[in-house]
């Protein structure tokens, strides 16, 4: 199971059991003590001696899409609205408005306003247009 294919179907039984999957090579998820703030706690999630950080990265993508769901639901996982892109994103935006994968880049959202602009302005371009 990848986390792609967690994200590009979105059903919470199917998110939950994938993402626990991959929480897998924990010894068990827990609370410890945050050194940083007093009378406050962190998540920890040991691995076994000797680990690697292949060993970590799914760990840290299960816990991940396990607090998404909990904290925004599985409405939240959706595809880029950008016609010719196949990217997929968790919608962290507090309205949950997002459209793009990529809206920091500019690259989805701003291809497709080009786009429609263009395609408004070759449209209004056709109306005033006077056939002689």
């Amino acid at each position: 199971m990848t986390v792609r294919d967690l994200i590009d179907h979105p059903d919470r039984d199917h998110l939950i059991a994938g993402a626990t999957a991959l929480t897998s090579p924990a010894q068990g998820t827990t609370l410890i003590p945050d050194p940083g703030r007093e009378n406050r706690t962190r998540w920890a999630a040991p691995l076994r001696d000797g680990a690697t950080v292949a060993d970590a990265l799914p760990l840290i993508c299960g816990m991940g899409i396990l607090g998404a769901v909990h904290t925004l639901g599985e409405q939240r996982f959706r595809p880029c609205t950008a016609p010719t892109c196949r990217g997929v994103f968790i919608d962290t935006t507090r309205p949950g408005s997002r459209r793009y994968c990529m809206p920091g880049l500019c690259v989805c959202g701003n291809r497709a306003n080009v786009a429609n602009h263009r395609a408004r302005h070759a449209a209004t371009r056709g109306r005033g247009a006077n056939p002689q």
